[in-house]
């Protein structure tokens, strides 16, 4: 076992590369770090956030890429061999929770204490979609609705999307559960409200 003193202030987190080469932590300090697991070495120092570094990842399986998710709104996607900070996201309008790279290392989603998760292009830094998320009562069920025109329900004990819901012509602004969970609506840019009837209850 090794014991390093990684940061000044209380760490939040750590994450390793898929061959378990590297890792990074962060910290109420405000930095990433990355480190060499063999050795302990810190290998870079990656400053830029104005809050405390909550959510880390990296772009496994390639591992050139990390993201950092902070309290200060914002995620940045970083080079993880010069340390440069590629693009600095903004969207959220509370803390930035968690992080995560798609398999292809195409895309890098972010959630928020704002109910939202929002799809970032890695390449570009742009926003691709809005995902707004809530709980029915009992905590079973996830509901999102996005920008590409539906909204989606998700079994929160298996992570599997259980229904699509289709049928808005534009974006969805909002959606939300009634208090039994009976039924769902949804509110679009086209300027519609959509009632549905939860699947498992037709």
């Amino acid at each position: 076992m090794r014991s390093l003193r990684a940061h000044v202030m209380p760490l939040t987190n750590c994450v390793f590369t898929k061959s378990g080469d590297r890792f990074i932590t962060g910290s109420y300090d405000r930095i990433c770090k990355l480190w060499d697991t063999a050795s302990g070495a810190e290998l870079l120092s990656l400053s830029g956030h104005q809050n405390v570094v909550y959510a880390l990842a990296f772009n496994n399986p390639f591992g050139d890429k990390i993201a950092t998710g902070s309290f200060d709104k914002t995620a940045k996607i970083w080079d993880a061999q010069s340390g440069k900070c590629h693009h600095t996201l903004r969207g959220h309008t509370q803390e930035v929770v968690c992080v995560a790279f798609n398999p292809q290392s195409t895309a890098v989603a972010t959630g928020s204490m704002d109910s939202l998760g929002i799809l970032w292009d890695v390449r570009t830094g742009d926003e691709i979609r809005k995902l707004r998320v809530t709980f029915n009562s009992q905590g079973s069920l996830l509901l999102t609705s996005s920008s590409d025109k539906t909204a989606r329900l998700w079994d929160t004990s298996s992570g599997c999307c259980t229904q699509v819901l289709e049928g808005h012509h534009d974006e969805i602004f909002g959606s939300a559960f009634s208090y039994e969970g009976e039924y769902i609506a949804t509110a679009s840019k086209d300027n519609t409200v959509n009632l549905w009837i939860e699947a498992s209850r037709q």
